[in-house]
């Protein structure tokens, strides 16, 4: 039995999970003393485990109902 979330939580949580580690990046980058790099690669790694549980299929999300390649109305 795999794991799978449903498409509003999945999106609830891909958008929590996106404002959370953006206000992570506000916090530290003070801390960080002009390491830019550094927390651009925090970023890049935040985003890269979000892209993993979507690739695994764990999370589902459908961006609040575009599905890809439809047109916005």
């Amino acid at each position: 039995m795999k794991l799978q979330i449903g498409a509003k939580a999945s999106d609830f949580i891909a958008s929590i999970y996106i404002i959370a580690t953006l206000f992570l990046r506000f916090y530290l980058e003070p801390q960080l003393n002009g390491h830019v790099i550094l927390s651009i690669a925090l970023g890049l790694f935040a985003l890269l485990f979000l892209w993993a549980l979507i690739k695994s299929k764990i999370l589902n999300p459908t961006f609040f109902g575009m599905w890809p390649g439809e047109e916005p109305a």
